[in-house]
């Protein structure tokens, strides 16, 4: 019973540790090398496509903070004044931590929450598939302007071939995420998008978004893909008939 009673004490005091509350969100961001008073911009888009800002802070201390509300799960940007690109994040409720990279924005971690630790481990992976795409390139672009030069058509055909080879690894890697991470936020998105891939395939499409998580699913995303595939399903019935 003692043993039962510490267990519960444990749960209550770090759940009361927390610094937020259901529905509500806390990014947390690292800024080194970033000077104080530079502004930090949360942006989302609307419903129809428009970018539009939703908070500003300034870093102070080299550090962030924004709170806020989300309902679900949705992509946002932070912008850091100076900087070019913005950090994408997926706003959701939970602490979210950020440490930014000021000289390859790309590095920049994001963490704390579980669809935030989905993002930056789908980026690091992806990340590491371009660096071997362009390290090939660079690798081979002399060789490949020689090779057409002389029209080598050898040459340009295997290297061409050894470029496919890194270019299929990374698009497995995207096919199959939705696959292997069905209570992934970032695996709705990516399986909107496989309506627009030549390999396109409906039955396998349904198959992994009925495999979703129910939380996948009940996003503003995963109704507007169960809609489509049930239209899609609507319109071969007609046809048939």
């Amino acid at each position: 019973m003692k043993k039962i009673v510490l267990l519960v004490a444990m749960i209550v005091t770090i759940a009361s540790c927390s610094k937020v509350k259901k529905g509500e969100y806390l990014i947390t961001g690292i800024a080194k090398g970033i000077a104080d008073g530079k502004m930090i911009i949360l942006s989302g888009q609307t419903d129809t496509g428009l970018q539009i800002a939703v908070d500003t802070v300034k870093v102070k201390g080299g550090k962030f903070e924004i709170k806020g509300k989300v309902n679900e799960p949705k992509i946002y940007t932070i912008a850091i004044e100076g900087l070019q690109q913005p950090i994408p994040i997926v706003l959701e409720t939970g602490e979210i931590d950020i440490t930014v990279d000021k000289d390859s924005i790309w590095k920049s971690k994001i963490g704390g929450t579980y669809n935030n630790d989905q993002f930056n481990s789908f980026n690091t992976k992806t990340n590491a598939i371009v660096k071997k795409k362009m390290a090939f390139q660079n690798a081979n672009m002399q060789k490949g302007m020689q090779a057409q030069q002389a029209n080598d058509t050898v040459t340009m055909n295997k290297l061409n071939k050894e470029f496919n080879v890194l270019q299929e690894e990374e698009n497995k890697f995207i096919e199959n995420y939705p696959k292997e991470n069905p209570k992934s936020f970032l695996s709705v998105l990516i399986l909107g998008n496989m309506f627009k891939s030549p390999k396109f395939n409906l039955e396998d499409v349904k198959k992994t978004f009925n495999n979703f998580d129910e939380s996948v699913k009940n996003t503003k995303p995963g109704k507007e893909l169960a809609a489509k595939l049930k239209s899609i399903d609507k319109a071969n019935t007609e046809k048939k008939k």
